[in-house]
């Protein structure tokens, strides 16, 4: 990687101590005092005391503390800014603004994931990035259009031949009065676009950011995307505010080649932005459906039953349940959820799943006590336990594993014991687990022509 900040991680694993961010390649991140132990990296903060091990193989990037990033992003910006200055004496100042602007593109991405990364100081980092958003527009504008003029050389005479005499005017004629030319206006310029060699990371950028729909569909299926994951967050933002059909479908697919963690890591934050749209939710919905990591599953969850957006809500939901089991870990807190109306939807949604795991996890709602013990002992009331007892008589042989398992509980027992006699048609009493599993194990393969 081109980036100083990419290459702290070989210079970090032969330091003894320093107070850095580590970033796992999972997109787990862990920041505190490190130290290196063999093949491991411990990191201590107020969370971990006695620190927590991580391995250097699944160590992604150690990024320098905050107070070093931000000295380096600004000698970052005043070595640019002495190129922008250089540029404005030049004869021809294009090479020279896009080199500074060439300086700016590793800078801007890290200030971006260090707002993330230290959010405390974030307001920092977000003033640098103004500060090199302003330094770009100016060598962009500091650019010419036509080229600069070459001095010609002057006339020289033909000495073969002599300029002719002078004529005299003839006086009987007066000369043509001389008509001024029309005023034409200058034509009207474009505003210069940023153009340099084939992957000059500048202008693949500003492609990203400002770059019409055919331009920004060819940078990006020349792009080894993988590779070029600090791209991921322009392309999250650009996407939050396209309404090109092309120009989103492009960034889709490009931003759906990156890891789960990147694409989680770069849509978590513009989620909570300001202005986010519907629309914008849905893209995002769509391209975390494709990924498997638990944190990309949790964020479509979140989206289908916290949104404030009943079309987001309704719209997560498909790619939620095509996750299967996947789910099931960030539904729990909704199944359990303070809101009554939230759990008696997510116990639907999980029942709709229809899998042996499924069942297990409303097999927890299954509790004796009254509302106000079963809210206090797990979110839940009276309503929400007899509507999980429906639903596990609905679910017939796929919740009868979970029932069974639930007769070893005693808080479990005499509501999963009604339920499995309503399936069953047997009247075995709640303790008897024994004839209970033997009711089962005929029942199973019965069913599966054993």
């Amino acid at each position: 990687m081109r980036s100083w900040i990419a290459s702290a991680l070989v210079a970090a694993l032969s330091i003894s101590a320093f107070a850095d961010a580590v970033l796992m390649k999972s997109g787990e991140r862990y920041i505190g005092e490190v130290t290196e132990e063999g093949d491991s990296l411990r990191v201590k903060n107020t969370a971990f005391p006695d620190g927590v091990l991580v391995k250097k193989a699944d160590v992604k990037v150690v990024y320098p503390k905050a107070e070093a990033m931000i000295e380096r992003l600004e000698k970052s910006l005043q070595a640019a800014m002495a190129k922008y200055d250089e540029g404005k004496k030049a004869a021809d100042p294009n090479p020279i603004m896009k080199a500074a602007m060439e300086l700016l593109f590793d800078p801007e991405l890290e200030a971006a994931e260090a707002s993330e990364i230290y959010p405390a100081e974030k307001k920092k980092f977000d003033e640098l990035t103004t500060r090199i958003h302003e330094l770009r527009k100016m060598c962009r504008d500091g650019q010419r259009m036509d080229p600069p003029p070459v001095p010609a050389d002057p006339p020289k005479p033909d000495p073969a031949k002599k300029p002719d005499p002078a004529k005299k005017p003839d006086p009987a004629k007066k000369p043509d009065p001389v008509k001024p030319d029309p005023v034409k206006p200058d034509p009207v310029k474009p505003d210069p676009k940023p153009s340099g060699p084939p992957g000059d990371p500048a202008t693949i950028l500003e492609t990203i950011r400002t770059g019409g729909p055919n331009e920004l569909s060819g940078t990006l299926a020349g792009l080894d995307i993988p590779k070029e994951e600090r791209l991921a967050t322009p392309m999250m933002e650009r996407l939050k505010t396209e309404a090109d059909p092309q120009a989103k479908a492009a960034l889709k697919d490009a931003l759906g080649k990156y890891p789960g963690y990147i694409v989680v890591r770069s849509a978590e934050n513009i989620l909570k932005s300001k202005g986010v749209t519907d629309s914008f939710r849905c893209d995002c919905i769509d391209i975390l459906s494709t990924k498997k990591e638990d944190k990309a599953v949790s964020m479509v969850a979140d989206m289908a039953f916290a949104s404030e957006m009943r079309t987001t809500r309704d719209y997560a939901r498909g790619p939620l349940a095509a996750f299967g089991n996947l789910c099931l870990k960030p539904m729990n807190r909704y199944v359990h959820n303070t809101d009554a109306k939230t759990r008696i939807e997510a116990a639907d949604f999980v029942a709709s799943l229809n899998t042996p795991e499924a069942y297990g996890l409303l097999a927890s709602c299954l509790l004796i006590g009254t509302s106000k013990e079963l809210m206090s002992a797990a979110a839940i009331d009276v309503p929400m336990r007899d509507h999980v007892c429906d639903l596990m008589v609905k679910g017939g042989d796929k919740a009868c594993p979970a029932l069974v398992a639930s007769l070893s509980n005693g808080n479990l027992r005499k509501w999963a014991c009604f339920c499995l006699c309503k399936i069953s048609g047997e009247g075995y009493a709640e303790s008897d687990l024994k004839s209970w599993s033997a009711w089962w194990k005929r029942r199973a393969a019965d069913s599966s022509g054993k």
